[in-house]
C-alpha cells in the first residue's frame, strides 16, 4: 500500500521532470516512514542525550539525504540496469538467438539485480546520514556529515548496506516488473 502511494505521488515528478526526480520524491516519502521509526527507537533506547521529539519537522529531517538515497538506490537500477545488462551480461550469453529466451531473461534480471546491489551499497552513506540527522535533531546537514565521518570514518559509506540489499533487491525487481511498464516510455 505504501509503495503504491509513493509511486502514485511520484508519477507527476516523472511526467514533468524525469525518473531521477520521481525517485527523489519516493525517498522523501520513505524518509518520513524511516523518521517515525528512527525517532521512536532513539527515544525508546535513549540513544542520544538530546532525545528527539516526534514532530512533522522531526520526521522530515534529512530529506535531502533521503532524496539522494532513493535517487541512487532505486533510480540507478531503474535507469541504468539495461546498460549494465548490455555491457556485462549480453557479451557472456548468446541472448540474440531466438532459442535462448531464457538466457535473455537471465541477462535482463541479472542486470537489474547487479545494479540493485551496487546502487544499494552506493546509497548507504546517504541512508546513514538521514538516520543520524533524525536521531540527533541538533545536527545540521554539514554537522551530520562531520559527525558521521568522525565516528565511523570511511565505513560510514557502506556500514549497514548488507541489511538493505535484500529489501532493495525486491523493491527494484518489483520496480522493473510493475513500475517500468506503467511508466512506459521513460528514458
Amino acid at each position: 500500500m505504501l509503495k503504491a502511494f509513493q509511486m502514485n505521488a511520484s508519477t507527476p515528478a516523472k511526467d514533468y521532470l524525469n525518473p531521477w526526480a520521481a525517485f527523489a520524491v519516493v525517498g522523501v516519502l520513505q524518509g518520513v516512514v524511516y523518521g517515525q521509526a528512527n525517532i521512536h527507537f532513539t527515544r525508546t533506547l535513549k540513544l542520544v542525550s538530546n532525545v528527539p521529539t516526534m514532530t512533522v519537522a522531526g520526521v522530515m529531517r534529512g530529506s535531502v539525504f533521503a532524496a539522494g538515497r532513493d535517487m541512487v538506490s532505486q533510480g540507478a537500477p531503474f535507469v541504468l540496469s539495461g546498460s549494465v545488462r548490455e555491457a556485462l551480461f549480453d557479451p557472456m550469453l548468446p541472448v540474440d538467438e531466438p532459442s535462448h529466451g531464457m538466457l535473455a531473461r537471465a541477462a535482463h534480471w541479472g542486470g537489474v539485480g547487479l545494479t540493485s546491489v551496487l546502487a544499494t551499497v552506493a546509497s548507504q552513506g546517504l541512508h546513514n546520514a538521514q538516520i543520524k540527522m533524525q536521531s540527533d535533531q541538533t545536527l545540521s546537514y554539514a554537522a551530520t556529515v562531520r559527525t558521521l565521518w568522525r565516528e565511523n570514518g570511511l565505513s560510514v559509506l557502506y556500514r549497514g548496506a548488507e541489511a538493505r540489499i535484500g529489501l532493495l533487491l525486491i523493491v527494484n525487481l518489483l520496480n522493473e516488473a510493475v513500475l517500468k511498464p506503467a511508466w512506459e516510455g521513460v528514458e
